[in-house]
């Protein structure tokens, strides 16, 4: 027999990393849809009327969404049992539960019981968006999921179950939209759980702010975290070949213009790139943080700078320093509501003319920040922690546009998120050196900055292009995160 063996002794296949790594997983939802069965004899023309609103309803769903479970009209107790435990036999992960008129609350009750533990969202429908002056009875009863909503809601409550509320008509695009908000937080959420984070080296030294318990980490976000020693990154960089490095830097100085680096520069942070790369795929990583400074610096004569920007960039991953395992976790969000990789930098300073603040960088973003290529220089790294050389990152500003920032922290009780939607913008080219951005906001910067300050936060700063905040506010929700949102514009 065959001995596994850890990953820290090596070999391809090790007992303690799941070998296929964390698979991709649309979240899968079951759809609910109920109406009352005492109606349809009392009214013969109320069954067919309610099925065709039903019909609509799913056709306008499965144009935004995939991976539904439609379960059929749930208007008895024996269908709403048999949809319960069509749900549970079909592994969904969260349900959808809509009204099309009242229903009592034991019938819907008896399916979500099978799935009680799940997130559920609840659409109380109407067919149209105004009542019909001219309508009777009958067309009140085909729009009165609003009773059986606030029926189920007061007992849901009574009953301690958790949900999310929407209130709108078939072809409302407000709610759609309200839906892929929560389903996309579910998203999030599901994209977090079991993904593996590669930690090298610890958070540096005196930034208590970044500090956590890797055990309240897993408990709240279920990502994996696994510490790498650097030996693991020094294996794969001394087998690095001159093949490899030559095509590598030839990618990078034929697309960006070069600014203060030599070439030996370059071939340097493009081998420990490589070998960056080499690794992540090696121990199925999903996201990395890396200490750079006077721990990979020393150790390598180079930055790990374009490394992380590089694995970003090509591998999809997240990746950020300084032990901010919190900041990662919401790039990983980030990447996961918009699919673009977000920019890692710290409070910097305020600018009084445009009313913004300026995020300052450690190299920790993509080229796709910036407005353009043309916009990009491969720039020496600023700060020098004991390695030979100049080190080698980005230098760009953000591009302008909507966007939004964030950050994490752990506090005895949990976890906390500062968020707010921003107005990223053009600034004159600063000499820098670095990845920076520019953000303003609508109020008197100084006033904003004093309110995130009073709150408490890492002195990390994540943004993301696109105004996320919507679906941030929901993960929060679902992940019981307390939270300060202040509209920036």
């Amino acid at each position: 027999m065959d001995l596994i063996k850890s990953f820290e002794e090596g070999g391809e296949v090790v007992g303690d990393i799941l070998t296929r790594g964390k698979t991709k997983k649309a979240i899968k939802i079951g759809v609910l849809t109920c109406g009352y069965f005492e109606y349809w004899r009392m009214f013969p023309t109320m069954y067919e009327n309610v099925k065709s609103d039903f019909k609509a309803f799913e056709e306008n769903l499965s144009k935004r969404h995939k991976n539904l479970i439609f379960l059929g009209m749930v208007d008895t107790l024996d269908k709403a049992d048999e949809a319960g435990r069509r749900m549970k036999e079909e592994g969904v992960d969260a349900v959808l539960l809509v009204y099309g008129t009242y229903v009592a609350d034991f019938i819907t009750l008896a399916a979500l019981d099978y799935v009680k533990d799940l997130p559920l969202i609840i659409f109380s429908m109407q067919n149209h968006e105004n009542i019909n002056a001219k309508g009777d009875y009958e067309e009140s009863l085909r729009n009165s999921s609003i009773i059986g909503i606030s029926q189920l809601t007061g007992t849901l409550r009574k009953l301690e179950r958790n949900y999310k509320i929407i209130v709108g008509s078939i072809h409302d695009e407000r709610a759609y939209n309200k839906i892929a908000v929560y389903l996309k937080a579910l998203q999030v959420v599901e994209d977090l759980r079991e993904a593996n984070i590669g930690v090298i080296g610890h958070v540096f030294r005196g930034m208590y702010d970044l500090e956590l318990s890797k055990t309240f980490l897993k408990k709240t976000f279920g990502v994996n975290v696994i510490l790498i020693q650097t030996c693991h990154l020094m294996e794969m960089w001394k087998n690095i070949t001159e093949e490899e490095i030559e095509a590598e830097t030839e990618k990078l100085t034929s697309r960006f213009e070069r600014k203060n680096v030599t070439v030996e520069d370059i071939r340097r942070a493009v081998r420990l790139a490589i070998a960056m790369k080499k690794l992540a795929k090696k121990l199925k990583l999903n996201a990395l943080c890396f200490l750079d400074q006077h721990y990979l610096q020393k150790q390598f004569n180079t930055s790990a700078r374009i490394g992380s920007s590089l694995l970003m960039e090509e591998e999809g991953f997240s990746a950020n320093c300084e032990g901010d395992l919190c900041g990662l976790v919401m790039m990983m969000m980030m990447k996961s509501i918009s699919g673009k990789s977000a920019f890692m930098g710290e409070w910097g300073e305020y600018d009084v003319s445009t009313n913004s603040c300026m995020l300052m960088g450690h190299g920790v973003g993509t080229p796709d920040l910036a407005e353009s290529d043309k916009d990009i220089r491969l720039a020496k790294t600023p700060e020098e922690w004991g390695m030979d050389g100049g080190g080698l990152n980005y230098e760009f500003l953000v591009r302008s546009g909507p966007a939004t920032i964030a950050h994490m922290i752990e506090m005895k009780n949990g976890y906390k998120m500062i968020l707010s939607n921003v107005e990223s913008i053009r600034f004159p080219k600063i000499d820098y050196d670095e990845i920076y951005a520019m953000f303003h906001v609508n109020e008197n910067i100084k006033d904003y900055l004093e309110r995130i300050f009073e709150y408490g936060v890492a002195h990390h700063c994540i943004m993301g292009l696109g105004d996320m905040s919507e679906v941030l506010l929901a993960v929060c929700d679902y992940l019981k995160l307390d939270k300060l949102y202040i509209k920036g514009v």
